[in-house]
């Protein structure tokens, strides 16, 4: 009832005086970009953006800006007020533009409690009212919110967001707790000066500005040392200490942190820094592990580890040597390798890691380690199990639509996968309790037939009765016998040619061939059609066709 009052009674809010009165001449700004995130225990952050403010006010001198946050639970009833912190955003682009941005906390909310905010300012504006669902703190609130359902997804632009309109409506019905973007957004932050980047923020505020919105950073948010990201996402619950760059001085580290929400204690790592930033992998490592030999399993039994890049997959290339770096580490002239995340998965018992990056879905059983040189996309060993699985679950949801397009499986399915599909969509992972999660994928694919928009097209449910390191798992023996994954003895049509396939040829013939390129490019197009569509869109001017007539290169 009290969202229905957060929506519908808009008007006459009486605002606190200690917020400041209106200055004459200065024009009505209304605060964008606005998300939020999961702070500190019981607590719940926000983040937002005043554009025009910043340029009305660069040539008589920067002012902060307004960040206020004013909040209760109905609209009558906006009696708290936090003043929170603004900053002055650099992006280094041939414009050097910039905008402010805010940030605040808004503390002391009772669990499980629909709160209704507004952020701005009596000079520069305010939001709309929206609202949100504290997080439960103790265990009874946990146990009196469960189950708790989060979307997951990866690669999602501005352009083609085909998971955009079904997230909404979840977030709308109330069914999602938490958001999980798992890198590459907007396509690209930086892309038009930045404007690119407010466009996505804007059309995810629809679902971010209600439902915690947390991120890790993916190749596509690379430019300018991930300037975009670090800043666009300052609301983190960073506990890893600080980053420092010249593009955005000294900030609270979000490339990896971690936090707890029901049962789960989420991690977020940089696949990043292995390739491009090799001094900071050793750093990462370390407080990975400090900090999952830390995890209370007895009051967050679940594990959940995310980061862009996947540590296995069957797609193409991708799943060779870059995902081996991920997964094995940082290779020495020896030949050995150092620093690889997989092993620290099975030495603390990761319940899950979840990735983007290819443009598919890929749900994946246990996954020990085990380490295939003439074909390392075969690496790992399984026991193909979704009941008390002896190693970590390894899932593929880079799906959420981009101007990527798909990504075709080229290759079989190794006896590792449980379901490969090639349609648009997003991840569920709903938590029903300490031994229960049921994972779905929801389909919302408009080239697939209408019918199909919405449904479950895979689902499993993950029963693990014995959280904690794999090394004392009741079921490591068999997982020791059974070898490397490999390919399965006898094919199984949807899971080792895949019905995908079907996608690739149709790929092919009509749609846009874009692939992942070294970090700070974009990606090059061979459809002309893809150029004429984005330029219909108006805001893509960094879309033109090349000189040479050779299909279309994004600027």
């Amino acid at each position: 009832m009290r969202a229905i009052l957060c929506l519908t009674s808009l008007g006459f809010v009486g605002l606190p005086t200690v917020l400041g009165s209106s200055a004459k001449d200065t024009p009505y700004q209304q605060p964008e970009q606005i998300h939020i995130a999961l702070g500190q225990p019981g607590e719940v952050t926000v983040h937002w953006s005043s554009i025009q403010e910043s340029y009305l006010r660069q040539k008589s001198g920067y002012h902060p800006g307004e960040s206020y946050v004013i909040y209760g639970e109905s609209i009558d009833d906006l009696t708290r007020t936090v003043i929170g912190s603004s900053f002055l955003f650099q992006d280094y682009g041939p414009e050097r533009r910039k905008f402010t941005m805010h940030m605040a906390a808004m503390k002391g909310l009772t669990a499980n409690t629909k709160y209704c905010y507004m952020v701005g300012g009596n000079r520069t504006g305010w939001s709309a009212p929206m609202y949100f669902t504290s997080p439960p703190v103790t265990d009874h609130d946990v146990k009196v919110r469960l189950p708790m359902t989060y979307a997951i997804y990866g690669d999602q632009g501005d352009y083609n967001a085909q998971t955009l309109p079904s997230l909404q409506q979840a977030a709308a019905r109330g069914e999602l707790d938490m958001v999980l973007h798992v890198g590459d957004m907007a396509y690209d932050f930086h892309s038009d000066n930045g404007r690119n980047g407010d466009a996505w923020m804007r059309d995810i505020e629809p679902l971010a500005a209600y439902v915690p919105y947390m991120v890790s950073h993916g190749n596509h948010e690379s430019a300018q040392n991930f300037n975009h990201y670090t800043q666009r996402f300052r609301n983190m619950p960073s506990n890893s200490g600080t980053l420092t760059f010249p593009e955005f001085g000294t900030v609270p580290n979000n490339w990896w942190y971690s936090w707890d929400d029901g049962l789960v204690h989420f991690v977020a790592i940089s696949t990043e820094v292995y390739f491009d930033y090799h001094d900071m992998v050793p750093e990462q490592y370390r407080w990975l592990e400090k900090d999952l030999a830390a995890v209370n399993r007895s009051k967050t039994p679940w594990v959940v580890v995310h980061g862009h890049r996947p540590l296995y997959c069957s797609c193409d290339e991708d799943c060779d040597a870059p995902a081996t770096t991920n997964r094995m580490g940082l290779q020495l002239p020896d030949g050995t390798f150092k620093y690889g995340l997989e092993q620290l998965f099975y030495q603390h018992g990761v319940d899950f890691y979840i990735a983007g990056h290819e443009h598919d879905y890929e749900r994946m059983y246990d996954v020990a380690p085990g380490y295939d040189a003439a074909t390392p996309w075969l690496s790992g060993a399984t026991t193909r199990s979704t009941v008390d699985p002896p190693a970590t679950t390894y899932i593929v949801t880079g799906s959420a639509g981009n101007i990527e397009d798909h990504e075709s499986f080229s290759r079989p399915a190794p006896s590792r996968s449980a379901k490969r599909l090639n349609t648009y969509g997003w991840s569920k992972m709903t938590v029903y309790n300490a031994s229960h999660i049921l994972w779905q994928q929801i389909q919302t694919d408009t080239a697939a037939p209408s019918s199909t928009w919405g449904q479950v097209m895979d689902e499993a449910w993950i029963v693990q009765q014995h959280h904690g390191p794999f090394a004392d798992h009741p079921r490591r023996s068999e997982i020791e016998k059974v070898g490397l994954a490999g390919l399965p003895a006898l094919a199984d049509p949807e899971v080792s040619l895949d019905v995908a396939m079907k996608y690739a040829t149709r790929r092919l013939k009509n749609e846009a061939q874009c692939k992942h390129m070294p970090a700070g490019q974009e990606p090059r197009c061979t459809d002309p059609r893809l150029a004429q569509d984005l330029a219909q869109q108006g805001r893509w001017q960094y879309t033109k066709r090349r000189a040479d007539g050779d299909g279309v290169q994004l600027v």
